[in-house]
């Protein structure tokens, strides 16, 4: 006896895809924490390098300090932010600007320092700019002090720096000056609140501040992706 087929009454059930997909994203997933790991291996490497860098130049200026053998109670060199604190209470008058004969001598021996350091192309790649900022103690009104702060960072840096010399002619682009008035900190009223008719000698000086470029991570970049600086 022939027995007659009966497929023609199953239900046609839909082909499942949730195995494929679980394994797409497994793979998707396997795939973004692997980049991340290179990246962060990558991303060590150029921090380790620039921070070498940075210690290596550090050093150097303070080496400079030392065969000039400054005064380090008045100039010292801060390595944890990298920047030159000058105390200033003997370079200026009261209330005033131009530059006594401390404050020339001190910013005569800086500009060479300068002028060495920059003369070399593995220094000089690394700074963008270095500026020159003025500090005034709180005693006074803010704006005569902040007047007084640019006007101390600009006096300081023109005779760093003279007109037609050959710090000025091959990295006057590398200077600049300007004034924090006594803004560097939060406690601004507190602060004038407590200091007396003298004002705090301390506050009284001029920072220089290296601002670094960014093309140590580039040429970084390029040796490790490209082959080439």
């Amino acid at each position: 006896m022939k027995i007659r087929s009966r497929r023609y009454g199953r239900t046609l059930e839909e082909p499942s895809y949730w195995s494929s997909f679980v394994d797409i994203m497994t793979t998707v997933t396997l795939v973004f924490f692997f980049i991340m790991i290179v990246s962060t291996a990558i991303s060590s490497i150029f921090v380790d390098n620039i921070a070498q860098k940075r210690l290596e130049l550090y050093k150097a200026i303070q080496d400079k300090l030392d065969s000039n053998k400054v005064d380090q109670n008045v100039i010292k060199f801060d390595d944890k932010e990298g920047k030159i604190n000058i105390g200033t209470e003997t370079f200026f008058d009261s209330g005033q600007w131009n530059l006594k004969q401390d404050g020339i001598d001190t910013a005569n021996t800086i500009g060479n320092i300068f002028y060495q350091l920059l003369s070399d192309p593995s220094i000089q790649d690394q700074i963008q700019y270095i500026e020159i900022v003025g500090h005034t103690d709180y005693v006074g009104d803010t704006i005569s002090n902040r007047r007084l702060s640019t006007e101390r960072a600009m006096s300081f840096l023109n005779q760093l720096m003279p007109r037609d010399s050959e710090l000025e002619n091959k990295f006057g682009n590398k200077f600049k000056a300007s004034g924090m008035s006594e803004f560097e900190t939060n406690n601004t009223k507190e602060l004038r609140d407590r200091t007396d008719d003298n004002g705090d000698e301390t506050q009284r000086k001029i920072e220089i501040k290296m601002v670094f470029s960014n093309k140590d991570v580039e040429n970084a970049v390029m040796e490790r992706f490209i082959g080439k600086k």
